[in-house]
C-alpha cells in the first residue's frame, strides 16, 4: 500500500500505538504530523508537542496543523491509573475538540480514525449517559456533573472509551459523504502503559488473557489495522468500530453464553 502525497495527523505519537503508525504511514510514503505531550525527538516527520487536556492545548495543536491533511488518527490516550478528570478530559474532550477543530481542515475523502478499547464493547447499555457527557459543550460543568458517580469514576478508562465509541458514530452521521469516522478497539497491547492496564483492570485478569491469547498484541498489530482503515480497501468502512483483540471478544462471549445456559 502506498499513500505518497497524503498527510495523517497521528496524536500520541510519541510512542505505543502511536509512534508505531506513525512509523508504518511514514514507510509507505504518507507525510505525517505526530503531536503527543512527550518529546520525540526522532519522530520520522513533523512533530507537534501539545497538551489534549485542554480546551487551549488542543487550540494550540490544531493551529499547528495545516489545511488539506487526509486524515486525524486519534491515538492519544492516558490510562485509568492517571485521575479520573485527566483521563476524560484528555481521552474524551480531547478526542472530540481536536477532531471537531481538524475536520474543516481534512480534504474531501479523508478520514478519522479513534483509538477505543475492547473494554468498551458494553457502551450501548450505557448510550444515554455516554452520550450525554461526551457531547457537554461545559467540559468543567460535565465533570463535575459526574464526580459523585463511582461508575464513571471508578471506572474512567472505560467510561472514556465507551464516549469514544458513541463520538465515532455522532462524527461519522455528521460527515456523511465527506470525511469517514471509524474506530479500533485493541485489547491487551503491550506498550508502555500495559501495566497501567493491569493495576486498573486486574492483573490477574489481564493476564490471564494474554496467556489464553498466547500472546499481547503488539502496536504494529493496531496500526496495521489503522493503516488498512486510511487506505482506498476501506472507502466503504465508516462509523463503525474494528475490534483487535486476537479473537478475545469471542471467547469470552461464548464462555458467557455457555455458562448462562448450563
Amino acid at each position: 500500500m502506498t499513500l505518497h502525497d497524503q498527510t495523517f495527523v497521528v496524536t500520541g505519537a510519541a510512542s505505543g500505538i502511536g509512534a508505531a503508525t506513525a512509523a508504518l504511514l511514514r514507510a509507505s510514503g504518507a507525510e505525517v504530523i505526530g503531536v503527543d505531550r512527550n518529546p520525540a525527538p526522532e519522530f520520522p516527520g513533523t512533530f507537534v508537542q501539545g497538551d489534549l487536556s485542554t480546551a487551549e492545548g488542543v487550540a494550540a495543536v490544531a493551529d499547528r496543523v495545516p489545511h488539506g491533511i487526509t486524515g486525524l488518527l486519534n491515538i492519544a490516550g492516558v490510562p485509568g491509573t492517571a485521575p479520573w478528570r485527566l483521563v476524560l478530559s484528555v481521552n474524551v474532550f480531547g478526542l472530540r475538540d481536536l477532531t471537531r477543530a481538524l475536520l474543516p481542515k481534512i480534504a474531501d475523502g479523508g478520514v478519522v480514525v479513534n483509538l477505543a478499547s475492547s473494554v468498551a464493547n458494553g457502551w450501548a447499555a450505557r448510550s444515554a449517559e455516554v452520550a450525554r457527557f461526551a457531547g457537554a459543550e461545559d467540559r468543567a460543568a460535565a465533570l463535575d456533573a459526574v464526580a459523585a458517580d463511582p461508575e464513571v469514576t471508578g471506572n474512567s478508562y472505560r467510561f472514556s472509551k465507551e464516549c469514544v465509541r458513541w463520538l465515532t458514530l455522532s462524527a461519522a452521521a455528521e460527515n456523511l459523504g465527506r470525511v469517514r469516522v471509524v474506530s479500533v478497539s485493541p485489547g491487551p497491547v503491550q506498550t508502555p502503559i500495559l501495566e497501567d492496564f493491569k493495576k486498573d483492570h486486574g492483573r490477574d485478569k489481564v493476564e490471564g488473557a494474554v496467556a489464553l491469547l498466547g500472546r499481547a498484541g503488539e502496536p504494529g498489530d493496531i496500526a496495521r489495522t489503522i493503516a488498512f482503515l486510511v487506505g482506498p480497501g476501506a472507502a466503504w468502512i465508516n462509523g463503525t468500530d474494528i475490534c483487535v483483540d486476537g479473537g478475545l471478544g469471542a471467547h469470552r462471549a461464548t464462555t458467557a453464553a455457555l455458562a448462562a445456559n448450563a
